[in-house]
């Protein structure tokens, strides 16, 4: 610079003003050259701050993306001018799932909501639109390819808004969450299957205690006087009611080894199939029972086309539901006529019948007849397990029981089996 400086002064001082010019622009282009220079600098680190940043966003890019892969989400967004919803990735792997097509608008959308989740996602969506909340989210289910209904979560937010500060941009996510919910119908079912067994165990205490008590103290009783009793007669009335309460006892304590053992899945609870008289069988059971009948005012037939039918099924278990439902009847039949039948239906499956002209059953109970510990009326004797082990016993025959009934007309209770019960089980 002094080098410059002298020169520009000897110039100046011997005249030579062209040199003096020269000098000048020189040390012009100088001052730019060094002004580039330091531009140039600034704009570098600039272009290197802005390079970190975008390499840092698309680091971020990445790892929003690997996150939504993972979740399995679907990401979009609303176009609030439009009201058009476009899907931007869609990483769930369910099939049949709903993805909309280019120009897709949101009032198609809510067609294909369950008609009982509609208007509440509605509702959601506009209070989101309107400004009137800043988040949704929601669970609803929507309808897939197969027209049936899956249960899907979405979250969705504002992501831009106009010059007014209104919402102009809805951006959203996606999940299939049927697994989920199928898990907590499950949990939900255990936890009623866990009350329902909690309210039966408090049920059977209760039940039994009384059933077992009122014949065993008949028995008691009536054994204790039996003794002083010196009229035959009188004595023979006594025995009678000992073995009444005896036999009722049994039944009693039957019922609940069946149903425990059906509850357990006793192993030991195995089919034993064989051939035998079906009409036979249940002629005895009828007879049976029309023995015991002590009431005068009830008559017990069993009627049949077929003079014998021989059949390939577990004797026991039959018997067993043939003999409940006569039973049942008797108990709730005061006069009229108890009659058992056997008819062969149009789908050739065997009915057994019983059909009785009793007090007959209210429609409130009829869901309810065959689950255990489940009583009509409190004041009948039984602990309320015979019509779950007859229904237990007729699926394992490869059939079912069910009934008809119509309060003050009587009841109708039957078994249908098919007639080859060795290939149902």
């Amino acid at each position: 610079m002094n080098i410059f400086c002298d020169a520009t002064t000897n110039a100046f001082l011997h005249g030579n003003f062209t040199y003096f010019v020269l000098l000048m622009a020189g040390l012009v282009v100088i001052f730019i050259l060094v002004g580039f220079i330091i531009q140039q600098k600034k704009t570098r680190e600039i272009m290197e701050r802005e390079l970190a940043h975008l390499a840092s966003i698309e680091g971020k890019d990445v790892e929003y993306e690997l996150i939504i892969q993972a979740m399995k989400l679907a990401t979009w967004h609303i176009d609030l001018e439009t009201m058009e919803i476009v899907f931007d990735n869609d990483y769930r792997e369910e099939q049949g799932l709903f993805s909309p097509k280019p120009g897709t608008r949101m009032m198609q959308v809510y067609e294909i909501v369950h008609p009982d989740d509609r208007e509440t996602i509605k509702t959601q969506i506009k209070d989101l639109v309107e400004g009137r909340t800043d988040l949704v989210n929601a669970q609803f289910r929507m309808m897939q390819t197969n027209d049936k209904y899956y249960w899907e979560e979405i979250y969705c937010t504002v992501a831009e808004r106009d010059d007014e500060g209104k919402p102009a941009v809805i951006v959203g996510t996606s999940m299939c969450i049927e697994d989920r919910k199928k898990k907590e119908r499950e949990l939900i079912n255990a936890r009623k299957h866990a009350e329902e067994s909690d309210r039966l165990k408090s049920a059977f205490i209760s039940n039994i205690s009384h059933e077992v008590r009122t014949p065993l103290n008949a028995i008691i009783g009536f054994t204790d006087i039996m003794p002083m009793v010196t009229d035959e007669q009188e004595r023979a009335n006594l025995m009678s009611i000992v073995k009444e309460n005896n036999s009722k006892l049994l039944r009693i304590f039957e019922d609940m080894m069946n149903i425990s053992k059906i509850e357990a899945k006793d192993e030991n609870q195995k089919l034993n199939i064989e051939k035998f008289d079906l009409v036979a069988l249940m002629e005895q059971c009828v007879a049976k029972c029309s023995n015991n009948n002590t009431n005068p005012n009830i008559d017990i037939e069993f009627i049949s086309k077929e003079t014998s039918m021989e059949v390939n099924t577990d004797r026991e278990r039959v018997e067993y539901i043939v003999r409940h439902f006569v039973e049942n009847a008797m108990k709730f039949t005061t006069q009229g006529s108890i009659t058992a039948g056997l008819s062969v239906t149009s789908s050739n499956r065997l009915r057994l019948w019983v059909t009785d002209t009793g007090i007959g059953i209210d429609k409130e109970h009829h869901d309810l007849i065959f689950e255990r510990f489940y009583k009509v009326d409190s004041f009948v004797q039984g602990a309320g397990l015979g019509l779950a082990v007859c229904r237990s016993f007729a699926l394992s025959l490869g059939g079912d029981v069910d009934f008809e009934s119509e309060p003050g007309k009587g009841s109708s209770f039957w078994l249908e089996i098919p007639n080859d019960v060795t290939k149902a089980n």
